[in-house]
């Protein structure tokens, strides 16, 4: 069902960043032989499978950043 696909791929981007990528992907993915809202839903998918890739790669990635922060240095401005 769409609403699930579209609740798939909500998960990090906001809801205009959606409709506007949702915009060009199904304009870049659609046949005239197919119905528009197949290619829809082709699209919907594709974006949710790349947010679940960023999700996996920012998971690693915070668990292999264990450094800790350096402070910012201070300038001292004579007068």
């Amino acid at each position: 069902m769409r609403s699930e696909i579209v609740f798939e791929a909500l998960r990090t981007t906001n809801r205009f960043a959606l409709c506007h990528l949702a915009v060009k992907a199904i304009r870049k993915l659609h046949n005239p032989g197919t119905r528009i809202q197949d290619t829809t839903n082709d699209a919907l998918r594709r974006l949710a499978s790349i947010e679940r890739q960023k999700g996996s790669i920012g998971a690693e990635n915070t668990n292999d950043a264990a450094e800790p922060e350096a402070e910012p240095e201070q300038f001292v401005v004579k007068s």
